[in-house]
Formats: C-alpha cells, structure tokens, sequence
C-alpha cells in the first residue's frame, strides 16, 4: 500500500441526470431546427441547480451574465468598426478589453448579479476575438437567445422534477422490487 487512498467513482445523482437530460433535450431540439445546439447545451448545464432557487441562480448568472457581455460587446465592435471599418487592426480590441472588462464588472455590480462576470467577460471576448467583422451582431444576439433556451429548458426540467418527486418515484420502485 502506497499510503494514498484510491479515488473512487462518484454516484449518479439526480442532479447529475436531470443536467445531462437538459443537454441533450437541448442538442435535439437544435439539431431538429438544424441549428449548433453548443451555447444551448452550456445554458442547460449551467441552469440545472439542486432546486428551482439555486437554478435560477445559476442560470441567471450565466444568462445575465451573457446578456451583459453580449450587449456589451456588440457595442464595442461596433465602436471598433467605427476606428477600423474594414476590422483588420485586431490590435485596437486589447484597449477595449480593458474598457469593456470594467464596464461588465461595474453592470453586474449595478444590476446586483457579481457572479454574471464570468459567464458575461467569455461572451464579451468571444465577440471582441472571435466573430467575423460582418456578424458580431447576429452572432451576439444568437448567443444571447441561445443561453437562454438552455437555461430556460434546465428550468423547466427542474420544475417538473423536483428531488422531492423523484425520490418518492424511486421508493416506489424499490418498493416494487422489494
């Protein structure tokens, strides 16, 4: 025996299901519309919470949080375009990180939801890093509706099964087995 104890593998939990479920409720219901389901799918992982309270945690920092950064980063694209319509002087969004990391801070602070930073700083440099000049916003926008279907979906799976409810379905099958 080395002294270590060995890791084992964790149960499945409910919370664990309903997340995945939401996932992938989420990758069908894209993929029936031919649409990426990826930021649905995120939003769906990130709204699941132990129960209705802590979903709407959870879910409203990753949606509020998006929002924040979505619009904010729409705005400082635009504001770039305006310094270099043809967007090929990449170099001018180091400042406007910097600028727009502070306003999302400060936003979030004011609408009482610090824990939006980080959700809403990812889509902000997503927008500024990653986005083709001609579709930031669509692509923000997209993003933003995206979250929140995701969220929207881990909500509903919540509200409709709820531990409570689950562990009675599970006594009840055990007690059939039994």
């Amino acid at each position: 025996m080395d002294g270590h104890p060995h890791p084992h593998f964790p149960g499945i939990g409910l919370r664990n299901l309903k997340s995945a479920f939401s996932a992938a409720l989420c990758a069908a219901i894209y993929y029936l519309i031919d649409r990426n389901p990826t930021f649905a799918c995120i939003g769906a992982v990130y709204g699941m919470g132990n129960d209705m309270g802590h979903s709407w945690q959870q879910g409203g920092n990753r949606l509020i949080g998006t929002i924040i950064g979505g619009f904010l980063g729409m705005g400082l694209f635009w504001f770039y375009l305006l310094l270099d319509p043809p967007g090929d002087q990449r170099v001018l969004l180091i400042p406007l990180t910097f600028v727009g990391v502070v306003v999302l801070i400060c936003l979030a602070q004011m609408f009482r939801w610090p824990t939006a930073v980080q959700p809403g700083s990812v889509v902000l440099c997503i927008i500024l890093f990653n986005t083709p000049v001609d579709t930031y916003v669509s692509y923000a926008l997209n993003r933003m509706v995206d979250t929140g279907v995701g969220v929207v979906v881990s909500m509903i799976i919540n509200y409709l099964l709820p531990r409570e409810r689950l562990d009675r379905w599970k006594a009840a099958l055990q007690a059939r087995r039994g």
